[in-house]
């Protein structure tokens, strides 16, 4: 991610990110249209207006940088579950063209990512590995990763998502996020909060590092060390945003060192281009095998990186469609969810268009994160969904975010019932 990018990112979690008892975190707006700013911090705001303030983000020519622009609403995209939309548009915020997807390099480590993990991680007291904001496959990789980090010892999950310590707290205590502005924009996108639970249910202690300040890089690495230094013994694994867990340009990581005499393990999943779609190859000849792509055990892994110390590589086809077929996998979060599809047809008032679904944990409050959401749009009639084994609340909101109708389900072994 460019440095102009980094920074507007910085920016819109400043802007948005409120303290858990309602004091605004201070920040300079940069050069773009404020009425841009505006429709963020309402579709960051109220349910009501989130659909709203979606659909405007997206009809309206806005002054400023297209590439900033376009970054701004792929994370909306994403937190709605429009993955391949959210693609589309960091594509074209960075002049990419998609390519196919390359046969992977031939010196890759033996074993599969799971395998290294399980062997290498527990020589470490800080493990850090980083996530791409705008695209939450990067994310479910993260999901996999907690239950080996538990088992090596770890017992501490410093999350970049998590705004401040008022906010950690809760959800230590509560086990899982609010859908409110005061929690920021990463931790309210359901698979970052499916981290969150997972991470509960698992036993970790959570933890805030991060800082808006003019000294960030430094500010993130000094946090680091100083929650070691509180919990002594402990063993810390920590999640990032794309470049921050480099040892390179003045990073987190490239700075640590100074402060924390220790070895430390950092692993990239995004690659060069900090784009998890670029982070996959195709296996062939006798390397090939039959596991399914998503899962950990399809991932392969490689020393070094662009100042990382390990590179892991996707093998096999993915795709950003909801619907299943070949490359939807990474979505059952490695088996823990299964796929289910809601009919919108008349869930809203009108077939064929906008329908914000959401599938809520029926034993969390109705601010809580979704389990998942989809926004239906257009010519689409359906919202696929996925879920874990259990009870919810899913509900229906039209393009004025009023809600249309609820439905509690139950969810179990792929069958879907009142």
């Amino acid at each position: 991610m460019s440095t102009s990018a980094r920074v507007f990112c910085w920016m819109l979690l400043s802007l948005l990110v409120t303290s858990a008892h309602g004091a605004e975190v201070q920040s300079t707006k940069p050069s773009v249209s404020n009425s841009l700013w505006d429709e963020l911090g309402r579709f960051a705001g109220s349910k009501i207006d989130m659909v709203d303030a979606y659909q405007r983000l997206h009809s309206t020519h806005w002054d400023g940088a297209a590439s900033n622009n376009e970054q701004m609403l792929s994370m909306t995209d994403a937190m709605l579950g429009r993955y391949e939309q959210a693609q589309q548009e960091m594509d074209s915020a960075f002049k990419h063209v998609p390519s196919p997807t390359p046969a992977c390099s031939a010196d890759l480590g033996a074993g599969t990512f799971d395998q290294w993990l399980r062997t290498h991680v527990g020589k470490f007291d800080l493990v850090m590995v980083n996530e791409a904001h705008n695209q939450p496959m990067s994310r479910s990789a993260i999901y996999q990763m907690l239950p080996i980090m538990r088992q090596q010892g770890f017992s501490i999950l410093a999350l970049e998502a998590l705004p401040d310590p008022v906010t950690t707290k809760w959800i230590n205590q509560n086990g899982y996020a609010l859908d409110e502005k005061s929690y920021g924009f990463y931790l309210r996108e359901p698979i970052e909060s499916e981290i969150v639970r997972q991470a509960k249910r698992l036993g970790f202690t959570l933890v805030d590092y991060d800082n808006f300040s003019a000294h960030r890089e430094q500010d993130e690495a000094r946090n680091l060390v100083w929650i070691l230094k509180q919990h002594p013994g402990k063993k810390v694994f920590v999640v990032a945003g794309y470049d921050h867990i480099k040892r390179i340009d003045g990073r987190m990581a490239k700075l640590l060192p100074k402060l924390y005499a220790k070895p430390f393990l950092s692993i990239d999943q995004l690659g060069n281009t900090n784009d998890v779609m670029n982070s996959t190859c195709h296996l062939s000849g006798s390397s090939a095998d039959d596991r399914a792509a998503g899962t950990l055990s399809s991932m392969r892994w490689r020393s070094g990186g662009r100042g990382t110390d390990i590179t892991a590589w996707r093998t096999g086809a993915y795709a950003l469609d909801r619907e299943v077929g070949p490359g939807s996998e990474w979505l059952s979060l490695g088996g823990a969810r299964r796929h289910y599809r809601f009919s919108t047809d008349n869930a809203c008032g009108e077939s064929g268009k906008v329908c914000l679904v959401e599938a809520r944990y029926a034993s969390e409050p109705e601010n809580a994160v979704p389990a998942d959401r989809y926004l239906v749009s257009g010519t689409e009639h359906f919202a696929d969904l996925y879920l874990r084994d259990g009870r919810y609340v899913v509900t229906y909101r039209n393009a004025s975010g009023v809600l249309k109708r609820t439905d509690v389900m139950t969810t179990r072994g792929g069958i879907l019932s009142h």
